[in-house]
């Protein structure tokens, strides 16, 4: 009960803090949110006996936060907050954006699912919004064209689910930035969504405890069917729900500059096709075998997979 009750404790102390942190100016103030965001993530490593990874990312993460005080104090010498070259390095360490990204998968690879969702949606909020903040969008393109292409092609040949999982939130990082750099609304927008396909689909890996592709052959049609409408709505397929914020993004963008967004369609294309080779293997040869699953959860969901982007379609028109 008490591991519990502590586990509560940690989880909704990182979800108010990431959110809290969407309304705040104050490089300090996100500063400290950060750490928070931290010191409650390092107990929920500890607690599945895997010490050696919290240590391993507090150990990173220690090193990235006074990176970015040392460049902040730098900053402030110099009386230039914006463009240091240095703050983008320490950020870009924090949230496992590439080249800085190699501590990521393995350190997913070892967690359990819940972990997992929480490193690759809730923790990089406060360093995205940073990010964004600090650092203008000429100096972001080359770390973000980067991010694109090595997050796509390096998910093609990820046997472990994990690993691919973290693969594809590194994937979805400049997505993410561009869209906190647009609007409120489209930021919101991608947000939920993201956090609400990534849940559903480390939800279902962890009830019917998956950690590699192969698993994937052994279970019923239609939980394979839910997890592949999952994975296809991760990539952005139209008119699955994962390609309506996608689809709001890229219409922004197109009408300032046409490099980012059109390396954003061809490496999307690149992890469609990644997600499709799966679907046709593990589809082609099915179990029928009958396992306690709620049907009923997959089923709603598939169906809102499904219809939410005609439906926000007709609301942003």
């Amino acid at each position: 009960m008490k591991l519990n009750m502590s586990k509560m404790i940690f989880i909704s102390m990182i979800f108010v803090s990431s959110f809290i942190s969407l309304s705040m100016n104050n490089w300090f103030s996100m500063w400290i949110i950060m750490e928070i965001s931290l010191f409650m993530f390092i107990p929920l490593m500890s607690k599945n006996k895997i010490s050696d990874q919290s240590m391993k990312y507090f150990i990173i993460q220690s090193i990235s936060s006074y990176l970015f005080i040392f460049s902040i104090i730098m900053n402030s010498m110099n009386e230039m907050y914006i463009n240091n070259p240095l703050t983008l390095l320490s950020l870009m360490l924090k949230i496992g954006m590439p080249p800085f990204h190699i501590w990521k998968p393995e350190i997913m690879s070892k967690l359990p699912w819940m972990e997992c969702l929480l490193l690759t949606t809730l923790i990089k909020i406060p360093p995205m919004i940073l990010i964004n903040k600090l650092i203008s969008f000429k100096m972001l393109m080359i770390p973000l064209l980067i991010t694109l292409i090595i997050g796509s092609l390096s998910g093609l040949n990820q046997l472990n689910l994990k690993k691919m999982m973290a693969f594809s939130s590194i994937f979805n990082l400049p997505w993410m930035s561009s869209a906190f750099l647009i609007s409120k609304k489209i930021m919101l927008t991608f947000l939920i969504f993201y956090i609400m396909l990534n849940f559903k689909l480390m939800n279902l890996f962890k009830l019917n405890n998956l950690n590699y592709l192969n698993q994937l052959n052994f279970l019923p049609l239609k939980t394979k069917m839910t997890m592949n409408l999952n994975m296809l709505s991760m990539s952005g397929l139209p008119p699955l729900l994962g390609f309506f914020p996608k689809w709001m993004i890229l219409n922004e963008l197109i009408k300032t500059l046409m490099i980012l967004p059109s390396i954003m369609i061809l490496t999307s294309m690149i992890s469609m096709f990644m997600y499709i080779q799966i679907n046709y293997l593990h589809m082609s040869n099915f179990s029928l075998k009958k396992k306690n699953f709620k049907n009923n959860t997959a089923k709603s969901f598939s169906i809102l997979n499904l219809m939410v982007f005609p439906m926000m379609l007709i609301f942003w028109m």
